[in-house]
């Protein structure tokens, strides 16, 4: 039984997939692969960020809400995207004050990608960074914790 799990955390770690973008070059691979995970999200989206400011972002996260699946934003400055989606159904908005926020986690289901910054389109553009994304579930479930933390000290937005 144990060599059975030893076997398979062996395979699951080998399986587990993570892939860095390096922008603002590879911005465009990085559209495509959040756009793709978000197509096949089956549970739940949840995005911390400073700010969302992301047009084609927003497009993708309008069908995913229309299909059923739950966005969770926490925001430290609700405005832009986060005003605009906060009316369709099943997208909680929460507001973040203790501290400034200074980078952005997006949890798709089993994904999960960090991001310096805010996650704005023109910012994307302009300041050379890595972005890292990853499916393997001791780092989903440490990013999970955090964001489950900042969300106790988080404000839902309305109420």
């Amino acid at each position: 039984m144990i060599k059975l799990i030893a076997l398979f955390l062996t395979l699951s770690v080998a399986n587990a997939q993570t892939l860095t973008y390096m922008l603002p070059d590879d911005k465009a691979l990085f559209e495509q692969a959040l756009i793709g995970h978000l197509k096949k999200a089956n549970k739940e989206v949840i995005i911390l960020t400073p700010m969302l400011h992301y047009d084609v972002l927003r497009t993708q996260l309008i069908r995913t809400i229309k299909n059923g699946i739950n966005l969770t934003i926490i925001a430290q400055n609700p405005a832009h995207d986060s005003l605009k989606l906060v009316a369709y159904r099943n997208v909680e908005l929460y507001s973040y004050h203790p501290r400034p926020l200074s980078d952005t986690l997006i949890v798709i289901d089993d994904t999960v990608c960090h991001l310096s910054g805010a996650l704005d389109e023109e910012e994307l553009l302009r300041k050379t960074q890595n972005i890292l994304c990853s499916d393997e579930a001791e780092l989903r479930q440490g990013i999970q914790k955090n964001i489950a933390k900042t969300l106790t000290r988080s404000k839902l937005y309305l109420k």
